[in-house]
């Protein structure tokens, strides 16, 4: 957008015609107003000839035209174009709303009367949906005589040129011309004489709404296409796009122009009502691509292409997101900065910060570290629940370190919950020094959960590790992992290792980013005995996985915070992701941009799983050998199947039961003496 200096115009007129000349150039750098006021006259009203039916405007350097209004003005020459037999107009048009199906007439030459040639139409007859087409008449004000069968789009500069021929009044019209031989449409009404005297614009019913800018006239083609930059043109882009949550899609432009062209992608979610989206950070290439579509990107997206010359946006086209395998629960995980704020009323601002983001996300299971012990705060968690999630189960007995504890929040009921490892000793896990003390700091805080539709309980559990980057702290967080990990493979996978569990919380390390010193607390989570995995949301405007320290001024540099699910659960994860406020444009109702900074230094996690229980499996083969059966079945890890026989597929008999699955599929074989049988497999409940 050109920036305008009050008080002052680009206005040239030529020098006495001796050849080619250039009779009228206008970038209407004029203060924002009525055209014929803010130019000081040098355009004047003609039709109707005063300005009460609505002015000719000038905003941020262009003259706007609409059909709302019902104005023409016009510049005069101040050399006569008689010695010349044709003479040459350009300017860049961009419009802004569609034409009628008819259109009308916009621009023209204009003689020292009131006659006129070269009209130049907007129509959107016989172009596609959304589109439309500029034609060309002469001696006719009521008829289009050739229509340029290009088609065209809102929010795009064109540069477009015309020709009148004074002997006959034959007019071309040309759109992003190179040269005088590029393909062009001429009128071919009756032959008429015409000597122009200057150049008009018209306001009137069916013309849309458009912006010209860079008027020039001459006498000679290359007085109007100076073969400077062309503005940006869209040659095609990507269609509609439909995508399993979680799968990769990309988005694409190919435009001509002058180069260097720019690029920047807008998004508008699905439910927002901004028409042209907001700039996505980054996304300023030719192509968009999302690595990991998530349900929260759904939406209309749109490039926008410039270069020296002027803009064009591309058609806005959907992405859809659905989800491979329906939800069954969304879990969250959040650090929430509680240590020092001994004020945990519902009526505080970063509780309430709080409370709006959980009201937004509404998961259904909620874990938070960093609970203040002062003050009441953890009785205070009552409030919260009954403000922001009413009717949810609370848990709040983990066992604190004298300042912070975990709780979690359950939509479902919460059947037990049970704090482990506190005050345990960490010598078995390579961590004796005297400070920080050789015992684990806080506790790994268990709740047990009715999920409906799940056979099983599901374990949540939840541990906020040794914090500081010091040598020590970080020696004794890896024993603390040490021992997370030697509890889940030593008392919990023994004991229920075939109900689903979690692990979350603030770890208080990176895995990609520490130094390689880093004692590698993650790695020992997520090793093979603990049967957890590692799950990667990610934010997915950004598509960061980095959760702290967002209130500092760089913003998240690094990942503290993790869910880890075991294998069911990961096998079934619908989706996710690192959630962010300050990024979502438009902000959603019942949201302050701000509310992650002001809640927490952390970023909440957020997962959605489907069901493990309710998994449609196929038999992938069976053989039989004599008297030798063989079974495979496709399968989900930690789950159990049955199979049974039959020799008339009335009555069934238990051949085994309980197998379990480790990965993706199973085999079963047994010798099966006598006549020929049937078999089923059986998923246990």
């Amino acid at each position: 957008m050109k920036r305008v200096a009050p008080g002052f115009a680009a206005f040239l007129i030529s020098a006495p015609l001796a050849g080619a000349a250039l009779l009228l150039s206008d970038s209407f750098n004029y203060p924002d107003g009525p055209l014929v006021t803010v130019s000081s006259n040098v355009w004047v009203h003609h039709s109707p000839s005063g300005s009460n039916t609505g002015e000719v405007m000038v905003a941020s350097g262009q003259v706007l035209l609409s059909e709302a209004n019902f104005e023409d003005v016009h510049a005069l020459f101040t050399a006569s174009a008689s010695e010349t037999n044709a003479v040459y107009a350009s300017f860049t048009v961009r419009f802004t709303a569609l034409p009628g199906g008819g259109g009308a007439y916009f621009a023209h030459f204009k003689n020292a009367a009131s006659a006129y040639r070269a009209r130049i139409w907007a129509l959107t007859g016989g172009a596609a949906l959304d589109r439309f087409r500029l034609g060309i008449s002469s001696t006719s004000g009521s008829a289009i005589s050739a229509t340029n069968p290009t088609d065209l789009r809102l929010n795009t500069d064109y540069l477009v040129v015309t020709r009148l021929v004074a002997s006959n009044s034959v007019s071309t019209l040309w759109i992003n011309p190179q040269s005088e031989n590029d393909p062009a449409v001429s009128s071919s009404e009756s032959s008429s004489t015409f000597t122009a005297a200057g150049y008009a614009f018209r306001e009137a019913d069916g013309e849309g709404a458009l912006n010209l800018d860079n008027l020039r006239v001459g006498t000679a083609f290359a007085d109007v296409v100076t073969g400077g930059a062309q503005p940006p043109a869209i040659i095609s882009q990507s269609p509609n796009q439909t995508v399993t949550n979680g799968a990769g899609v990309t988005f694409g432009v190919t435009a001509t122009g002058t180069p260097p062209l720019g690029f920047q992608w807008r998004f508008t979610p699905a439910s927002g009502a901004t028409a042209q989206g907001t700039n996505l950070p980054g996304a300023t290439g030719s192509n968009l691509t999302l690595t990991a579509a998530m349900f929260a990107q759904a939406g209309y997206y749109a490039v926008l292409v410039t270069n020296a010359a002027g803009s064009a946006l591309s058609d806005p086209v959907v992405l859809n997101v659905w989800a491979g395998l329906a939800p069954a629960f969304s879990y969250l995980t959040y650090n929430v900065h509680g240590n020092g704020l001994t004020n945990w009323s519902t009526n505080m601002w970063h509780v309430q910060a709080i409370g709006r983001q959980m009201r937004y996300l509404d998961p259904d299971i909620i874990t938070f570290n960093e609970i203040p012990v002062t003050n009441n705060c953890t009785a205070q968690m009552a409030d919260f629940v009954a403000v922001f999630r009413p009717g949810y189960f609370l848990a709040t007995n983990s066992t604190d370190d004298g300042y912070i504890r975990s709780v979690i929040l359950s939509r479902y009921p919460i059947t037990a919950s049970r704090s482990w490892l506190h005050g345990d000793y960490l010598g078995p896990f390579g961590y004796t020094n005297a400070d920080p003390a050789p015992y684990f700091t806080r506790d790994v805080f268990e709740a047990e959960i009715a999920v409906p539709g799940f056979s099983r309980p599901v374990h949540m559990f939840t541990a906020h590790l040794k914090s500081a980057q010091d040598a020590a702290s970080a020696a004794k967080r890896a024993a603390e992992a040490g021992a997370v990990s030697n509890f889940f493979a030593t008392i919990y996978l023994p004991a229920k290792g075939q109900e689903p569990y979690v692990l979350s919380g603030d770890l208080n390390e990176d895995l990609v980013r520490q130094p390689a010193s880093n004692p590698q607390s993650v790695q020992r989570l997520i090793s093979a005995p603990t049967g957890l995995h590692l799950a990667t949301p990610v934010n997915p405007i950004t598509a960061t996985e980095r959760t702290w320290s967002i209130q500092d001024a760089d913003g998240p540099t690094a990942r503290y915070d993790y869910i880890l699910p075991c294998a069911s659960l990961f096998s079934n994860i619908v989706g996710g992701q690192v959630f962010r406020t300050d990024l979502l444009q438009p902000v959603p109702p019942g949201l302050y941009s701000n509310d992650d900074k002001i809640a927490s230094d952390h970023l909440p996690v957020f997962l959605v799983f489907a069901n493990p229980y309710n998994t449609p499996f196929r038999l992938l083969s069976l053989g039989v050998t004599n008297q030798f059966v063989s079974l495979t079945w496709e399968t989900t890890s930690n789950r159990q199947y049955h199979v049974e026989i039959s020799s008339n597929l009335a009555t069934w008999a238990s051949l085994a039961t309980n197998l379990t699955a480790t990965g993706d599929d199973l085999t079963f074989a047994t010798n099966v003496p006598g006549t020929l049988k049937f078999f089923r497999v059986r998923r246990a409940p």
